[in-house]
């Protein structure tokens, strides 16, 4: 179930060129998703998400221990690509039951290696505590377990083309064929990890107090309550909740499982496949809903609608369940289950774009039929990338072309110093041509060449790159990227050519001079922000004259705020500044 508790926000900074807008993921009631504060660092669209297993309420204390759905005290790992990066956190590593506990979520992470094949590594930071990973914040009254992760916004149609060219199964042709012919929300919010799984930028973002930004180095972060009854051994002894179901739950929901119901109107992709009857769908909280992949005429699993619970698991029976799936809403004790290829959650990762290993063929001879496996192969232009000495590792990775390759996590090669790196969008890596694994990155200037991070600027028309000093920005008219000319920042997303220095932002329009004043003015600017935005002021004499005296800039700086997530707040901010900045200048000036 998810659980919010922080203050809504915003974000600042840049993730990717596919997306030029911060986003607010709004939080309603108590389900939701974190939305992050501006000037937090987090990379723009990039949200956190809070999921908690609860306890039923109606428990049968006396049942007998069992194991349900194909549960299993060890799975080996049958060579799939998926790899999830455990970490394990101090209060696991420092309780006297780590060595129970570290093998418990070792066996859980064995499941989802050997059932997927995509060729990504999932970071995952694991807890055994009464608090959220911020180490403060308790969890609350009958929550087993919580997982927060990072969410991407991605618009409808990049993600949505990303998951249909990554299908790899029968059940991805089907859930495919289901889509809606035109989008459902503008937006569709992915974890971290499942981004990455249909091939989208979407590095980790978090932190291990739960906070996220740029460089965060987990996808999520799963917390046991150390409070609850837990069992790590099977089966799960009587009256205790099995560890393993519960630390599935979480890891399913940090690989991309979760609604976005009641929370925010841009979809999770597991809402894709919300249906209430055949050929009906139902994003709502009321009525009945269940998660079907061919249009609503199979009822895989019911959802959860009860609004204490998360709208992303599934409906929960009364204890002992007859299904006790991973990820139902609510979790009773004395019964275990794992994650399986044909289990209600491995279809459904299966068809928001981790990739089901089944390959297996029956052959039938003379002698006994015979089954045999072989792991899906890398997607050109990847090849197989394992260490030196592990052969047979499942992973995938950029080709170096030295007998040397890069994981998914780091896929530009440096051969020159003999190490992988990432490139943080939007740059891009930026070899000279016939030298790659050149190990540089640089901005892509749309015409198959980049510049490299010393010489940023995109001159294509003279077959350069430039640099421009500082104040100067890049200054590109619309549609015309890569020209090549530096100029003034006018502060609102456009910028004046050295040609015409002087930006009128009032007017939308560049000039060579300031303009003439009345008079008793004077040309100003909104240099306390950062930018030139010239106008005519007073000349104020006197502190308390500075707000009336500036009052022209202020209300052009207040005009441009009509386009921010914040309006209200950017509008407080022009006059703070400008008229702070005022007062503090020396004489007094508004600019």
């Amino acid at each position: 179930m998810d659980r919010q508790n922080r203050p809504n926000a915003l974000v600042s900074g840049i993730y990717s060129p596919a997306l030029a807008l911060a986003i607010a993921m709004a939080c309603v009631g108590g389900v939701g998703a974190t939305p992050l504060e501006q000037g937090g660092g987090a990379p723009l669209g990039v949200g956190r998400a809070e999921h908690v297993s609860y306890e039923s309420r109606d428990v049968s204390v006396d049942a007998v221990p069992e194991l349900d759905q194909g549960a299993t005290a060890v799975v080996a790992n049958s060579g799939g690509a998926l790899v999830i990066n455990a970490t394990f956190d101090s209060s696991i590593t420092s309780d006297p039951n780590s060595a129970a506990i570290e093998a418990m979520i070792n066996n859980a992470i064995s499941i989802y290696e050997s059932l997927f094949n995509d060729p990504i590594i999932v970071s995952i930071r694991f807890r055994y505590s009464t608090t959220y990973a911020d180490g403060t914040t308790p969890l609350p009254s009958g929550f087993l377990a919580a997982s927060q992760s990072g969410l991407y916004r991605q618009p409808w149609n990049t993600y949505i083309t990303a998951l249909t060219a990554d299908a790899t199964t029968a059940n991805d042709a089907t859930a495919n064929a289901s889509l809606p012919g035109s989008a459902l929300s503008a937006n569709i919010d992915p974890s971290s990890a499942n981004g990455r799984a249909v091939g989208l930028t979407t590095p980790p973002v978090m932190f291990a107090d739960g906070s996220v930004g740029a460089g965060g180095p987990y996808d999520g972060i799963v917390t046991i309550n150390s409070g609850a009854a837990f069992t790590f051994t099977r089966p799960p002894t009587s009256g205790m909740y099995d560890a393993q179901r519960l630390t599935e739950h979480e890891i399913d929901e940090v690989l991309g499982l979760g609604s976005s119901i009641n929370v925010r109107s841009d979809l999770r992709p597991q809402d894709l496949f919300s249906w209430s009857a055949a050929g009906v769908r139902n994003l709502m909280s009321s009525g009945s809903r269940y998660f079907s992949i061919d249009s609503g005429n199979t009822d895989i699993v019911g959802f959860n609608q009860d609004p204490s619970g998360d709208f992303g698991d599934w409906l929960s029976g009364p204890c002992p369940q007859a299904t006790p799936y991973v990820q139902n809403a609510f979790s009773c004790p004395n019964q275990a289950s794992d994650v399986m290829k044909t289990s209600p959650e491995g279809i459904n990762l299966d068809v928001i774009g981790y990739d089901l290993m089944i390959t297996s063929t029956t052959t039938t001879t003379s002698a006994a039929p015979t089954t045999t496996t072989t792991p899906l192969p890398c997607r050109p232009p990847q090849v197989g990338c394992c260490p030196v000495g592990q052969p047979g590792c499942g992973m995938c990775g950029t080709d170096c072309g030295n007998g040397a390759c890069c994981p998914p996590t780091d896929p530009v090669c440096d051969n020159a110093n003999r190490r992988c790196l990432v490139c943080e969008p939007p740059q891009v890596e930026c070899c000279p041509a016939g030298q790659p694994g050149c190990g540089v990155c640089g901005t892509d200037c749309g015409n198959q060449t980049c510049c490299p991070a010393t010489d940023p600027v995109c001159d294509n028309a003279n077959r350069r790159c430039l640099v421009c000093a500082p104040p100067l920005v890049e200054c590109c008219p619309a549609g015309q990227s890569g020209c090549g000319v530096c100029g003034i920042d006018c502060g609102n997303g456009t910028c004046c050519p050295p040609a015409d220095p002087v930006c009128d932002n009032a007017n939308r329009r560049c000039l060579v001079h300031a303009p003439a004043c009345s008079p008793g003015q004077v040309p100003c600017n909104d240099a306390a922000l950062g930018f030139t935005d010239v106008a005519c002021c007073s000349q104020p004499t006197r502190k308390k004259q500075c707000a009336a005296a500036c009052s022209p800039i202020i209300a052009d700086c207040k005009a441009s705020c009509a386009s921010m997530s914040h309006p209200r707040k950017c509008k407080k901010s022009c006059r703070t500044a400008i008229v702070g900045h005022c007062k503090r200048s020396r004489p007094h000036a508004c600019s």
